[in-house]
């Protein structure tokens, strides 16, 4: 498998830094379904008064880190596949890629360290480079001398043995053990003992380890072998050594390697292989102390600060190095150290300074939110996992990504939903006004309609009872206002926007259920509840409906009655009711007979005395006259027919008595 270049080139140059929005969609999936998991087992203590399940979060956080590790492998693969594999980037994601690793098994993975290092190693040192192949064709063809010490055979196989390439050391061994019984019982010890990789496999815990590793040794340590034996370096291996000997560079491991940090693994693995991980930092710097002509880069000490645990140092040389370990790869390894229990929690911050996980959290937030706005999305999802430090960035970029999605529908739902996630519907109603005020001004008074009723009743309401009474009484008013600016505006296609969509429904039936469906916005996750507790847009409603049946010339007793009603209890400002009685009622006014009782031509002389005389509508004197005298007439005539007197005319130039009272 590629891997990156050893810790001892030179660190790669070019600081990338958001990354792409395939990479960055699936590391929030990790993140988002990993904070989840640990929102319902901290809820679960809180609640069950229960210790935690140690071993459960373990596993958990194992395969957090191992999620996060797939997706930046899966992205690096994806660069090398597109044959851009000597890109910033994919050796960006070489790095972190070997970090991560290197700090789940040094500091997450609760099983024996040293079987996790060799496999680590490996992975990201040999295969890669192919060292495993060539070592194991160098030792092929120099199979032909294997009794000779200085044969290249055995180094090659030593390399393998070391790296824990049991079954190739078997291979080869087995091609030239007829040439010396020594070398054949070595071939049955190696197949009665398990590789370290297999005891990984296995599942094999730290002290299961040990003891099996004690046992190896001791069976190899009964090879009587000389040291003149070609094959004494390999039963070497397994067979391990003193102290005395490692301090003195006799062991094996100090012959083989060719780096610290191959030197670290291999000795670690097979001179000190029953080392806790609290140890691990003697034996680095013991090794150090023997490789002092190795060249160390910074890479090289992000290596050794994850070995050791040394969170403070690793954390301050990953945000020294943002070209290799940039911000999206930072505030992932923060999160899984702050679960492991490697950093405070808030409580143990100093008064006035940021805790550690939300510091890398609002640093990706920002990263992100330099990025197209579904990036900004995703900032969000970071900064709702900090602590009260997040809020007002998360606060102030939910405005921003609501702002950029008004003109898009679509992306509008995504938002809200994300919105009522963060319990910021008050937000969300806001930039549901926004859009409904934009189709307005695009002349799409349904649709404007549609956004203004979803931002009143379709949005959550607060969960405390007076707040959510004050959040309906302000969004009814701001309905009514809305109403009243599109009647001003063109009262024409305010009524065609509301239209029923079947002239039979009865008035009682407000609103219809087809109304109610058409007043959902479109793509809305849910149907309207209900309409706004608004009065004028109730209004509207019934007059669009009045208007329809007026247009369609049914009879003015079918609909006339019902605004007399709506204008009569002020459902309707005195502009609205003025042009009501001036434009759909005037020729109800003249029709014989009448279609009003006594009392509901009296109520429109009220409306139409009240509408005038106050100033607030402007009427010529011409308009008016004939207004009055139009009522005055229906009032004749509606009062001749209540009392069943239907000889006498009122088609005479007088006014009623009653008018002119």
């Amino acid at each position: 498998m590629p891997t990156p270049a050893p810790p001892s080139s030179a660190p790669g140059s070019g600081a990338v830094g958001v990354p792409p929005v395939e990479l960055c969609e699936r590391l929030l999936h990790q993140f988002s379904a990993f904070q989840v998991k640990a929102k319902a087992i901290h809820e679960q203590v809180e609640l069950m008064r229960v210790p935690v399940d140690t071993t459960y979060v373990q596993e958990m956080l194992l395969d957090y880190a191992a999620g996060i590790a797939v997706e930046l492998n899966r992205a690096r693969e994806k660069l090398r596949r597109a044959g851009r594999a000597e890109n910033a980037r994919d050796e960006q994601l070489s790095f972190c890629l070997a970090v991560v690793e290197l700090i789940t098994e040094a500091m997450l993975n609760p099983s024996a360290v040293a079987p996790g290092l060799l496999r680590w190693y490996s992975r990201h040192y040999l295969e890669g480079e192919e060292d495993v192949s060539d070592w194991f064709r160098e030792a092929q063809d120099a199979s032909e001398d294997v009794l000779n010490k200085d044969s290249a055979f055995w180094p090659a196989v030593c390399r393998l043995a070391l790296a824990d390439y049991k079954a190739e050391v078997q291979e080869l061994l087995e091609l030239v053990a007829h040439e010396d019984q020594q070398i054949q019982q070595f071939c049955d010890f190696l197949s009665q003992i398990p590789s370290m990789r297999q005891m990984e496999q296995a599942g094999a815990t730290a002290v299961e380890f040990r003891q099996v590793i004690a046992e190896m040794q001791g069976e190899a340590r009964k090879l009587q072998v000389s040291e003149s034996h070609p094959l004494h370096p390999l039963i070497s291996v397994y067979g391990g050594c003193s102290q005395a000997e490692f301090e003195a560079n006799k062991d094996v491991a100090w012959k083989f390697s060719r780096t610290w940090i191959e030197d670290f693994v291999f000795t670690h693995a097979w001179v000190f292989p029953d080392l806790r991980r609290s140890e691990l930092g003697e034996l680095l710097q013991a090794v150090t102390r023997r490789r002092q002509e190795d060249k160390v880069d910074q890479v090289d000490l992000v290596f050794m600060a994850s070995l050791t645990s040394n969170v403070p140092s690793l954390l301050e040389l990953l945000s020294s190095m943002p070209e290799n370990f940039p911000s999206f790869f930072q505030v992932h390894v923060v999160d899984l150290l702050y679960y492991a229990g490697r950093l405070p929690v808030s409580a143990e911050t100093p008064e006035g300074q940021m805790p550690i996980r939300d510091q890398h959290l609002m640093a990706y937030a920002e990263d992100l939110s330099r990025g197209t706005p579904r990036l900004w999305g995703f900032a969000l999802n970071y900064l709702r996992a900090g602590g009260p430090s997040t809020r007002e960035f998360l606060e102030t970029l939910a405005d921003k990504y609501c702002g950029s999605a008004v003109e898009d529908e679509q992306l509008l739902w995504e938002v809200l939903a994300l919105l009522e996630d963060l319990e910021l519907s008050e937000l969300g109603r806001q930039h549901c006004w926004r859009r409904a005020r934009l189709l307005h001004q695009e002349s799409d008074l349904l649709g404007a309609l549609s956004w203004a009723c979803w931002a009143v009743v379709g949005m959550p309401k607060p969960k405390r009872r007076p707040e959510a009474d004050q959040v309906a009484e302000r969004g009814a008013a701001e309905i009514s206002d809305f109403c009243d600016e599109m009647g001003r505006e063109n009262m024409a296609a305010l009524l065609s926007a509301l239209a029923p969509a079947n002239l039979e429904e009865s008035f009682d039936d407000c609103p219809s259920p087809a109304l109610l469906g058409a007043l959902a916005p479109p793509g809305a996750p849910r149907p309207l509840p209900t309409l706004p507790a608004s009065a004028r847009l109730y209004f509207y409603i019934q007059y669009s409906h009045c208007h329809a049946l007026q247009r369609a010339r049914r009879p003015a007793a079918s609909w006339a009655p019902v605004l007399v009603k709506l204008l009569s209890h002020g459902f309707a400002p005195a502009n609205v009711q003025l042009h009501v009685l001036q434009e759909e009622l005037a020729t109800a006014l003249d029709e014989d007979p009448c279609p009003f009782e006594p009392e509901e031509v009296l109520a429109l002389m009220r409306i139409a005395h009240v509408a005038t005389s106050q100033g607030t509508v402007k009427c010529s004197k011409d308009e008016l006259h004939t207004l009055h005298r139009s009522l005055g007439m229906c009032l004749s005539r509606a009062i001749l027919q209540g009392s069943g007197r239907f000889g006498a005319s009122a088609t005479g130039g007088s006014a009623s008595p009653l008018l002119m009272a």
